[in-house]
């Protein structure tokens, strides 16, 4: 992935597609990036914070350089359309939350049962490309605030990553993150493990 493109194309390059979503994710990690006088995350400077497993979450990644790899793109599985970015160096986050209903019009509910269809008529696949370029347009045009609501927080910023050691899950002999295996009379045993009845 070429670190020179735009964001908007560094993003639909992650993605693999445009979708209102990602462009959801686009106006977070691109108003972040403004807010926080920041650039494009190397080595954990930035850190994020997703509630939301969507689209978006791609935009963030391709644009602010927070990555599950790198450990600096936390997941909390809330469903919903928040983000809180932070930086290390400047000591400061902000949170961004998508305004309820504020990405709701006709155009979207037309889009998205297009989208849920496998095979779609020429007439439909077209339908479906104008709708995009209107989305497109509102997404990208309108007012911050008409999208988001957004506030510097206090936020206590999560240490770097750090390497743990790998053990050897005593049932299934898989390895396993350290601190993420519990120690028991049969050794160590992974989440999974426990879950199925593994340990007595």
């Amino acid at each position: 992935m070429c670190k020179n493109m735009p964001p908007l194309e560094l993003a639909i390059q992650f993605h693999g597609h445009i979708c209102p979503g990602l462009l959801i994710g686009v106006r977070a990690a691109e108003f972040a990036r403004q807010y926080l006088e920041v650039d494009q995350d190397h080595d954990e400077e930035l850190v994020t914070i997703v509630e939301t497993d969507s689209c978006g979450v791609d935009a963030i990644q391709a644009i602010l350089g927070c990555t599950f790899g790198k450990g600096n793109l936390i997941f909390k599985d809330y469903g919903k359309n928040v983000y809180t970015v932070a930086s290390r160096e400047k000591g400061r986050a902000i949170r961004m939350a998508q305004k309820f209903g504020a990405a709701k019009w006709r155009e979207s509910d037309r889009f998205r049962i297009l989208s849920r269809q496998s095979d779609l008529s020429e007439a439909e696949a077209n339908e479906k490309e104008s709708l995009l370029g209107v989305l497109f347009e509102k997404i990208m045009s309108m007012p911050f605030e008409d999208l988001f609501n957004w506030q510097e927080v206090a936020m206590d910023i999560p240490e770097k990553a750090r390497i743990h050691p790998t053990v050897q899950c005593a049932v299934c002999g898989e390895g396993v993150m350290e601190t993420r295996a519990e120690k028991t009379d049969k050794g160590w045993i992974c989440a999974p493990c426990r879950m199925k009845g593994g340990v007595e």
